[in-house]
């Protein structure tokens, strides 16, 4: 009885995603934590969930931003919730606009890669800007510099859903 609760195929997908994952926030929270690009460091776990959304759908792209968030927001001490509540709304609104706006192309992807990293970014400089007083502008060139270098970063995930979304339908 209880084998025929699990699905197979469900499982081998969560676990590729959970590797996925793991190997993207290691090199995100160790190789790239320490490379700074014209003073800024490269985000592009948005872009992960962006490309898990866009190939396996809104309600998968929102339960990985969920858990990616929670684990991001691990790595990142001064953001206590950040990532926890934004990636699982990246993630449900890049699905829904896969499913029903865009098709699953490179520039479609790398549009929506760029509006949720510039949503990332500026949510990070939020803070600083209200509670802290900052002046905006500077704040938004360093969200839109963090954006230009991050973006390139996110091709690879493009074609590495784009595989594992392929090969689950040849499955």
């Amino acid at each position: 009885m209880w084998r025929d609760l699990i699905q197979k195929e469900k499982l081998r997908r969560a676990a590729l995603c959970a590797l996925y994952l793991a190997v993207t926030l290691l090199l995100q929270n160790t190789v790239f934590a320490r490379v700074r690009v014209f003073g800024v460091h490269a985000m592009f776990v948005p872009a992960m969930v962006v490309a898990a959304a866009m190939f396996h759908g809104p309600v998968w792209g929102g339960v990985f931003g969920l858990i990616t968030g929670f684990f991001c927001d691990m790595g990142y001490p001064e953001t206590a919730v950040l990532f926890t509540a934004l990636l699982p709304v990246l993630g449900f609104a890049a699905g829904m606009c896969a499913d029903y706006l865009v098709n699953r192309g490179l520039l479609p992807f790398l549009c929506m890669c760029a509006a949720a990293l510039l949503l990332t970014g500026f949510c990070q400089m939020f803070r600083l800007w209200i509670f802290r007083g900052m002046a905006f502008w500077p704040l938004f060139a360093t969200a839109l510099l963090q954006t230009v270098v991050s973006l390139p970063l996110a091709i690879p995930y493009f074609y590495i859903s784009r595989s594992a979304y392929r090969r689950a339908l040849s499955v």
